[in-house]
């Protein structure tokens, strides 16, 4: 992984999760969660992980922020809904407990072998001989051979899901 991509990975995700958690709008928080699981599929792509990043992009910024949309819709979150509580010894908690987990993650960061760039492919190509990636093809035989039946019962019923929310949400005029 070159630096430019970790880092361009990095600040996205980190921006789009503190972005996330900081916006009083919903909608507006789902978006920068997108933004977010964009910057994970970047750092995903950055360490040789096609497979994963685009699952990333697929699943996660698809699939999953559409339903979260979708309910944040559903169940017509305003700001005015969401009525603001100021706890100011509960942000003084949530800030401390930020500073230990920050403290704590840098700590193992700090003592992990890829810190030391020990866990690089280099390094494990000369341990092991190879480097062992996940084969897309493989993952897609299986999927469409051995688990075809579950793979469509599971299509069927997002179909079932999708038709009984639209029935649910029709407004009767």
């Amino acid at each position: 992984m070159d630096d430019a991509s970790f880092w361009l990975g990095g600040l996205t995700a980190v921006t789009g999760g503190l972005m996330a958690v900081t916006r009083r709008n919903a909608v507006a928080s789902v978006m920068w969660l997108v933004g977010a699981f964009l910057g994970m599929s970047v750092l995903f792509l950055g360490m040789d992980a096609g497979f994963i990043g685009v699952i990333q992009v697929l699943v996660y910024a698809g699939a999953i922020m559409v339903l979260f949309l979708f309910v944040i819709m559903l169940l017509k979150l305003t700001p005015a809904g969401l009525a603001r509580v100021d706890r100011p010894k509960m942000t003084i908690a949530g800030i401390l407990a930020a500073g230990a987990l920050t403290a704590i993650l840098c700590a193992v960061a700090v003592a992990s072998p890829a810190w030391t760039r020990d866990g690089t492919d280099a390094a494990i190509r000369a341990r092991t001989g190879t480097l062992v990636q996940g084969r897309t093809a493989a993952v897609a035989d299986r999927l469409f051979s051995d688990h075809l039946l579950p793979f469509e019962i599971t299509s069927v019923l997002l179909l079932a899901a999708i038709v009984g929310s639209v029935a649910l949400t029709k407004r009767k005029v």
